[in-house]
């Protein structure tokens, strides 16, 4: 019977074409690394950089976490350039893994170039998409790329819902698409969904776990919403003890993970991950709207030794900030000073 660590062991698929001594590496810092879950460096530092490489979206989604911020026009989004320069300075510094992300990175025209160059410099390559432009041909070019990893969001098991939450019509459609198209290439592949309360209550979460099954997605990872975006001050968004516990049941299905598959489980941000926004400031996490810095201004090292301090002001006991009223508030207002 397939338990919940075989889903770990299932995302190891993204190693598929590295050199042998990268898989090790890696393997020792995903595993290790994240079971420790401290600030370090070295073999267990570092493990994952996200780069928003833009805002620029065709959905509109209702739990979107960057709804709440002035979308930064085009051609102030980080130069091809710049980020070949930062995925050199990753590389340099041992991290493993870098993860493209938006709004919807497909939409960048220098999209293959930077995963090809990321490749190139021996870095795990992901990306997460929206699935709208993900036709033949470009799972055909990202595979090509050196593309090690896709993730793409199911909001609804019903295609007229998740259309509707993505107000984008079709939107549903192109992902089942997309994700049929990966496993076709063998690029491993991922279903990205929030927990939210009409799923977990509706049973059509468990839905969502059965159609990566049956399609052959290599993981379907569940996300517990958190209270920032459109869910901002929604505290009724977020789950109670019993309906976390309800969540994490389904790692029972073995291609099931979550952040926090336990309770107490430390946040990984600015320990094991980091967030670069399309403008180049540095934050913590997607979801924490503190810049350390510029990536313009300073090298990557520098920032990420400056985001030491962040774990002390803002987590107790190293849970998430965001998802506690009083941290969230510290958050806001340390933010709301850095702007003034």
């Amino acid at each position: 019977m397939l338990t919940k660590y075989n889903a770990q062991l299932l995302s190891l698929k993204r190693l598929n074409g590295l050199p042998f001594s990268r898989k090790i590496s890696y393997a020792a810092n995903a595993i290790f690394g994240e079971a420790l879950r401290v600030r370090t460096f070295g073999t267990l530092g570092l493990r994952l950089v996200e780069i928003s490489l833009t805002d620029r979206c065709q959905c509109r989604c209702g739990h979107c976490f960057a709804s709440t911020q002035q979308p930064l026009p085009e051609e102030d989004e980080l130069e091809t350039l710049r980020i070949k320069a930062l995925i050199d300075d990753l590389s340099k510094m041992g991290v493993p893994e870098v993860c493209f992300s938006g709004g919807e990175p497909l939409l960048r025209h220098d999209i293959l170039e930077i995963v090809s160059y990321a490749h190139s410099r021996g870095l795990v390559a992901r990306l997460i998409t929206n699935g709208i432009l993900l036709n033949e041909q470009m799972v055909a070019n990202l595979k090509h790329a050196g593309l090690n990893w896709c993730s793409l969001s199911i909001d609804s098991p019903k295609s007229s819902a998740h259309d509707a939450f993505r107000r984008y019509s079709g939107c549903y459609d192109k992902v089942i698409e997309g994700l049929k198209l990966l496993v076709k290439y063998k690029i491993p592949c991922s279903i990205i969904t929030v927990a939210r309360k009409e799923l977990l209550n509706s049973g059509e979460l468990e839905e969502i776990v059965q159609i990566g099954k049956r399609i052959g997605v290599t993981v379907v990872r569940i996300n517990f919403p958190v209270p920032i975006g459109r869910f901002i001050n929604q505290e009724n968004q977020t789950l109670n003890f019993e309906q976390r516990e309800k969540v994490r049941d389904l790692l029972r299905y073995g291609n099931v993970v979550m952040e926090a598959p336990s309770e107490g489980t430390k946040c990984t941000a600015a320990v094991t991950k980091v967030n670069i926004l399309p403008n180049g400031n540095v934050t913590p996490c997607v979801f924490v709207p503190l810049s350390y810095g510029n990536i313009r201004e300073n090298s990557f090292s520098e920032i990420w030794n400056s985001m030491a301090e962040y774990s002390k002001q803002f987590k107790v006991n190293g849970t998430c900030p965001m998802c506690d009223s009083i941290l969230r508030e510290r958050v806001y207002s340390a933010a709301e000073k850095q702007q003034n």
